[in-house]
């Protein structure tokens, strides 16, 4: 099974090998992961989920439970169409700012 390691990484705006020094690991990793051609053990599946901030079935490419069991409503919904027509470098900054405001 083929891990979202790939799509995550670059919505951080990561490179193969600076994902692998943020996981203490090494790039040919990462990129046989993201390839396909071996799959991390499950220290380093836990590493990745805590480091991108998801589920692990999220990692697994499984819908996240919180969309499914919570529809997204009211100032949610509005923050999410704010979101969608924000740059990448945007989206970015505000993820960043965002998990810097979680750990207050």
């Amino acid at each position: 099974m083929k891990l979202k390691i790939k799509e995550f990484r670059e919505e951080m705006h990561l490179t193969q090998n600076e994902l692998a020094q943020k996981i203490e690991n090494v790039q040919r990793n990462v990129s046989n992961w993201e390839n396909g051609t071996s799959e991390p053990d499950c220290e380093t599946i836990l590493k990745l989920a805590e480091f991108f901030d998801i589920t692990i079935d999220e990692l697994f490419g499984k819908n996240s439970s919180i969309s499914s069991s919570h529809p997204v409503t009211g100032v949610e919904l509005t923050i999410l169409k704010f979101i969608r027509k924000l740059t990448d470098p945007q989206k970015f900054a505000l993820l960043q700012f965002l998990r810097e405001l979680k750990n207050e």
